[in-house]
């Protein structure tokens, strides 16, 4: 029997969420019925990786997917014909206008992954500007797909002001993978550690998470704070370190691949966005045993339970953010206990075996035509 040929669309094949999550995804799939292929534009890191799983890459175009790629889309059809996919799978905001377009002219099944951020309303999204108002407009678009994924609740209102109605949507959140990581050992250290993974983009707003460590290290003067990931910010948040006098007492790790490492050798897990939709990085820090302290934003409460895996506060507020962080580093013992009900919530909600299961449920309700029951 002839498998099922699926083709996800990336923007470009670099180390961003949703690009890890698929890699991390096709080891979980049923490789005996499905074919996966993985088209992308430009290239990156995680191109090697994506050919070492066994998947079939396809560069559509030399550079990643942008909003000029809209000059490309007839050629970078014809190369996903060539493909004959059954489905295609699109994973980001611009794959997804070019998954439209494709499975319009080949005819075939279309599944649109709203990692991004295009259907969420410009007041919701501070900064954003212009760009996302087209955005808004353009995600339009999205209706004539066969099914949506949402990543979180958070999203439903707004797929559902698209023309999308309840049949031609599942909700099913990332997930990670188990087994083989370490775990946090809450053991005893000179100062309370703290740790943020991100990019240093605006919406991670780190220089509130700077001023918040000030404030929880001039009482606690022994906590330190590790800051992991790269990006245009990186310069400013360096120099904001260095005139708060926390040189020494803030550490700047870059982007690294040993995350899970890092993770299992701090004590508290923070992420002070402006906005999220399901961040990856906050299960990876229930996986490894950690507390969390999140910004009360997106999706982000469908998976941190305030008080029982982590605390929760209010995005852009700094006073909310040293309450919290000054309440673990008195009462460690209270962040061991947040970390381990987060490590069993992660275990049974957010497994990757679990996520793939529900895509491929995905993958033959679009193939069979049939309505979710």
């Amino acid at each position: 029997m002839a498998r099922v040929r699926i083709l996800h669309l990336l923007t470009a094949p670099t180390f961003g969420g949703a690009e890890v999550n698929l890699l991390n995804l096709l080891r979980h799939f049923d490789h005996e019925r499905y074919e996966h292929i993985v088209a992308f534009g430009g290239g990156g890191g995680l191109e090697p990786e994506f050919c070492r799983a066994g998947t079939r890459v396809i560069r559509l175009s030399e550079r990643p997917l942008a909003l000029r790629s809209v000059l490309e889309l007839r050629s970078m059809s014809r190369r996903i014909a060539e493909c004959a996919p059954a489905v295609i799978h699109s994973h980001l905001d611009l794959p997804n206008v070019l998954g439209v377009v494709a499975a319009r002219a080949l005819g075939c099944r279309l599944i649109l992954h709203l990692h991004g951020l295009g259907i969420i309303p410009t007041r919701l999204l501070p900064g954003r500007g212009v760009a996302q108002r087209v955005w808004n407009i353009v995600a339009r678009s999205y209706r004539r797909c066969d099914l949506v994924i949402a990543i979180c609740a958070f999203q439903l209102p707004f797929i559902e002001s698209l023309g999308l109605n309840s049949d031609r949507v599942e909700l099913i959140p990332n997930g990670i993978d188990f087994g083989g990581f370490p775990r946090a050992t809450g053991r005893a250290r000179n100062g309370y550690e703290f740790v943020h993974v991100g990019r240093f983009f605006p919406e991670k707003d780190h220089a509130l998470l700077i001023r918040a460590f000030r404030e929880v290290n001039r009482a606690e003067p022994e906590s330190r704070l590790t800051l992991v990931g790269d990006g245009p910010l990186r310069v400013a948040a360096e120099r904001q370190v260095f005139s708060e006098g926390l040189g020494g007492k803030v550490r700047f790790l870059g982007a690294r691949r040993d995350v899970p490492e890092i993770l299992a050798d701090r004590d508290c897990f923070i992420l002070s966005s402006r906005w999220e939709l399901h961040p990856i990085t906050i299960l990876e820090a229930m996986r490894a045993g950690l507390p969390v302290i999140a910004s009360r934003v997106g999706g982000v409460p469908e998976t941190v339970v305030d008080g029982d895996t982590g605390l929760l506060v209010a995005p852009g507020s700094e006073a909310e953010l040293v309450c919290a962080m000054r309440k673990l580093v008195q009462d460690p013992e209270l962040g061991i206990k947040l970390g381990d009900r987060g490590y069993r919530r992660a275990c049974e909600h957010f497994s990757n075996t679990l996520v793939a299961k529900k895509i491929e449920a995905a993958y033959d309700r679009v193939l069979l035509g049939r309505s979710r029951s």
